[in-house]
């Protein structure tokens, strides 16, 4: 950041305790001195603070990188394409390769997958890479990209263990996380012949409604379609049922299915477009939702869900 020094130095602060300080300071200006004993003393109008500190030798050594062969990519790009699959990183520790999403870049396109083997969710964008990426994002550094600038233009590099992001003078370092992601490409039925399509915020709304009641462990809801409606209920022991039908768009057989509420509200809650379609085999095949109509010819976004026992 830009500032007017006197004389360099360095110390190791904690964060929190100087983010509190600076954030309640009214005055424009603020002042860092570094005094003997590692102390470092900042004031600002009348207000004076006085902090303990450490060696600057005792903060661990940051991964640094030239960003000599760096891939350039729109920040808003990118954080769209984390916006569209964060929702479905696990949330168990254990399952270690799948705590970050995958993210690929190529000659023609960049994209991200993200997997909590119940659902699956991919978005691609067409782009034009001068090198091959494949590597996973941990779900931390993810959250904290999205902060890291507003429409800017991103520089993205890595080596064997890190990923590095950087936005006008902000850069993130991150690890990579080592493992094998799964096969995603096996997860995505090829041929689902049954289509329903429905509006956004009318499905939305009355899922919304009929989850109320259902199990709060499972989120299990129940759908019911027949040709121009879908039936959703939703049925708990320990609080009662549920019911509403919703108009759609659907010509085959009547078919029976159930769902985690929450998964496909997830990826409702950030498709773009009115419209979606709700591709589907059988009642104990996974369904795969998309937009209707893609916003654009170059970009592609897909939601694997699979099935529940009611």
């Amino acid at each position: 950041c830009e500032s007017e020094v006197e004389e360099s130095g360095g110390i190791t602060v904690s964060a929190k305790k100087i983010f509190e300080v600076v954030r309640s300071l009214t005055d424009e200006k603020i002042s860092f001195i570094l005094t003997d004993g590692n102390w470092l003393e900042i004031t600002s109008g009348n207000s004076f603070f006085r902090l303990v500190g450490l060696s600057p030798d005792d903060f661990p050594e940051v991964p640094k990188s030239s960003f000599s062969k760096a891939e350039k990519v729109s920040h808003s790009l990118f954080s769209d394409l984390i916006s569209r699959t964060i929702f479905a990183v696990t949330k168990e520790d254990t399952r270690y390769a799948l705590n970050g999403a995958l993210l690929e870049i190529d000659s023609q396109v960049i994209r991200m997958v993200a997997t909590d083997a119940h659902r699956l969710a991919l978005v691609e964008e067409a782009f034009s890479g001068a090198a091959e990426v494949k590597a996973i994002v941990p779900k931390k550094t993810l959250s904290e990209l999205r902060n890291l600038g507003t429409g800017e233009e991103m520089l993205f590099a890595q080596d064997k263990n890190h990923l590095f992001f950087k936005v006008g003078h902000r850069v993130l370092a991150s690890r990579v996380i080592e493992g094998q992601f799964p096969a995603y490409e096996k997860v995505i039925p090829p041929k689902n012949p049954l289509t329903v399509i429905f509006a956004k915020e009318v499905m939305a709304g009355a899922i919304r409604r009929v989850s109320l009641l259902a199990s709060e462990r499972s989120r299990a809801i129940k759908f019911k379609f027949t040709p121009g409606e879908a039936t959703i209920s939703s049925r708990n022991p320990e609080l009662g049922e549920a019911k509403e039908s919703v108009p759609v768009q659907y010509e085959g057989s009547e078919l029976e299915v159930s769902f985690n509420a929450q998964y496909i509200l997830d990826f409702l809650a950030v498709v773009e477009g009115e419209e979606v379609v709700l591709r589907l085999k059988d009642s104990a095949s996974q369904g795969l939702l998309e937009p209707h109509k893609k916003s654009s010819e170059t970009s592609n976004y897909k939601c694997v869900i699979m099935p529940m026992r009611l």
